[in-house]
């Protein structure tokens, strides 16, 4: 059967109501990176008796697919000249955005005044643009004054000019045909999105008259038991209008995600792709496919600088965009015991990040196995 734009809801909705269609596996993504029992639990997933680890992401995948669709579609190199730079993108932008020298935009430093951390304001700003915050909103986020948030924006706009247009026009596309495409065609619909947002917009003054009776009856010094039954039917009526209302910036938020995060997975997914026909070649596994990084395995004595040379080609030259995909890859006796592989072959390594409370002493062995230089 053919899925078609007209056909699209009819057929999923008949899947989801097939349990032998949706039944899902393990998602390995949601298990936590950062807190103790996550690391705990990753450190559980080891390679067969002989081989080892390599996992391989891309590197700050999603604003260079950004950048270069500001450099294809609008002409703009603003954020793609960083790329091809080589050099730090936030402190980078945080130096163009605020005209500030590097050492008040690296990480964590503030800048002169002492009043915000200039790197860190620039990516939580990279978000609030990608999500059409206001600089009201942004401010309070921040905890900085409205002048500023304003010259934020303003100054983010004048640096990085068809940012705004390139997410405006996005969602534009969505409300106009009910999808967005990836930059390889790969569509995610909206098919309800023109239905709820013209429902949202006929129920706004409704919404903002049922604020303003629900203010005058908190605004009583007592309630009586009409006006508290009262106010009980107004909380369920503004609960369901501003949800829905929510509902609308929801998916134009949505929309703009799903272009960029979804090029991004499909790009993974074509270097995974090249990945398993290599490792069916070689014998090797292809153990996981998680977030922005893939995970194979292969026998101790095959690891070798070609085989990690090969690992990266996969992931930074299976595409092509107009900026360089970058990886960071990492040789793991155990998930989450990660060795570079400078280490791994000079035999330098920092012993220290293996030592800490949260490894465990089966976890330090599997390590200490694969150190060139032995104590």
């Amino acid at each position: 059967m053919a899925i078609t734009d007209e056909n699209y809801l009819d057929v999923v909705k008949a899947l989801v109501a097939r349990d032998e269609y949706t039944k899902r596996g393990v998602n390995l993504q949601n298990i936590p990176a950062r807190s103790k029992s996550g690391k705990r639990v990753r450190n559980a997933f080891v390679p067969r008796e002989g081989w080892v680890f390599i996992g391989s992401d891309l590197g700050q995948i999603e604003p260079r697919i950004q950048a270069h669709i500001m450099y294809e579609k609008y002409g703009d190199g603003s954020m793609r000249q960083i790329f091809i730079d080589g050099v730090d993108l936030y402190t980078t932008m945080a130096q163009k955005v605020f005209g500030l020298a590097e050492e008040y935009c690296t990480d964590k430093a503030y800048d002169p005044t002492g009043t915000f951390q200039p790197r860190g304001m620039m990516k939580t700003g990279v978000l609030a643009k990608s999500y059409g915050q206001t600089p009201q909103a942004f401010a309070r986020k921040m905890n900085v004054s409205t002048e500023v948030a304003e010259m934020f924006f303003n100054n983010f706009d004048e640096q990085f000019p068809s940012f705004t247009q390139m997410v405006t026009d996005i969602r534009e596309g969505m409300k106009r045909n009910g999808y967005v495409e990836t930059l390889y065609g790969r569509k995610r619909r909206f098919p309800d999105y023109k239905e709820v947002a013209a429902a949202a917009e006929k129920n706004e003054q409704r919404l903002i008259r049922l604020y303003t009776e629900r203010k005058q009856l908190r605004n009583k010094k007592s309630l009586t038991q009409r006006d508290q039954e009262r106010m009980v039917k107004l909380q369920t009526e503004i609960d369901t209008l501003a949800d829905r209302r929510g509902l609308v910036g929801y998916w134009e938020r949505a929309a703009f995600n799903a272009v960029i995060q979804g090029t991004g997975a499909d790009i993974l997914k074509m270097n995974g792709n090249r990945m398993a026909r290599i490792c069916m070649e070689r014998g090797w596994e292809f153990n996981a496919s998680i977030h922005d990084e893939i995970k194979i395995s292969v026998p101790e004595d095959e690891l070798t600088p070609e085989t990690i040379a090969l690992v990266k080609d996969v992931m930074a030259n299976t595409v092509s965009l107009s900026v360089p995909l970058v990886t960071d890859t990492v040789i793991e006796p155990a998930w989450m015991l990660e060795m570079k592989p400078e280490e791994y072959f000079t035999g330098v390594v920092n012993r220290e990040d293996y030592s800490k409370e949260e490894v465990y002493e089966n976890q330090v062995a599997l390590v200490r196995k694969y150190w060139k230089g032995r104590d």
